[in-house]
């Protein structure tokens, strides 16, 4: 009992999984590094930020809705197979076409609450806030020209896949229906990126501008010392 009483116990929500980036570790993420703000900054914003709750909660219905049809399918499949003794393949490709939409939804909406994986090992090696900070717009930039060009050719391939005609083996339904999710999933990760990239450079700016009213205010109290000191 006193060995117990000797060392603090700490609670588990306030472990840390990882460090390698301090900013990203905390949860909740601030908000000037999340894709979406948390206060328009002009009439656009506004509009664009409901625009943006609308599309995200229909996503998150579509995944939601995705997800009790897939559990709904596995069972049938099961009782179809191992009681009722009539297993369907069909069931099957309906399973991976939820399976993959859900996949590329999720995709997204991980960008959207930045909770997708990254790695901060620059963080280790540049401790200045204000370099990490650039550091950080860098990378939103280049996931985001990254997520384009994955974007452009899932395009070209589920243009392809339509434009021969590529049907699935059982249901005969269009191969694009399993396409397009790759489509919409890195769109909405090129979008939300270039949201994370317009509020961290933001906050660059204000971070700046914070910089410059201390600077003139020191030297305006430097000068007013020099000024008492002279009349002295």
């Amino acid at each position: 009992m006193q060995n117990d009483q000797s060392f603090p116990v700490t609670s588990v929500g306030e472990i840390k999984i990882y460090d390698y980036d301090p900013d990203l570790s905390t949860h909740p993420i601030p908000f000037h590094l999340r894709a979406i703000p948390e206060q328009p900054k002009n009439r656009v914003d506004k509009y664009l930020i409901r625009f943006e709750q609308l599309l995200n909660k229909l996503f998150r219905s579509l995944m939601m809705l995705a997800c009790l049809l897939l559990a709904g399918l596995m069972f049938a499949q099961v009782m179809m197979r191992y009681v009722l003794d009539i297993p369907f393949s069909g069931i099957e490709e309906v399973s991976i076409l939820l399976a993959v939409w859900i996949y590329f939804l999720g995709m997204g909406y991980a960008t959207r609450e930045r909770e997708h994986i990254h790695g901060g090992i620059v963080s280790l090696l540049v401790k200045d806030h204000k370099k990490m900070a650039y550091i950080r717009l860098f990378g939103s930039l280049t996931c985001m020209i990254a997520a384009c060009l994955f974007g452009y050719f899932a395009y070209e391939y589920a243009l392809t896949e339509i434009d021969r005609g590529r049907v699935s083996a059982n249901l005969r339904w269009p191969r694009g229906m399993w396409t397009a999710s790759m489509i919409l999933g890195f769109a909405m990760m090129t979008g939300y990126f270039l949201l994370e990239a317009i509020n961290e450079y933001r906050g660059l700016r204000k971070t700046a501008q914070r910089e410059s009213r201390s600077s003139n205010q020191k030297k305006q109290h430097q000068l007013k010392q020099k000024l008492d000191r002279n009349e002295v």
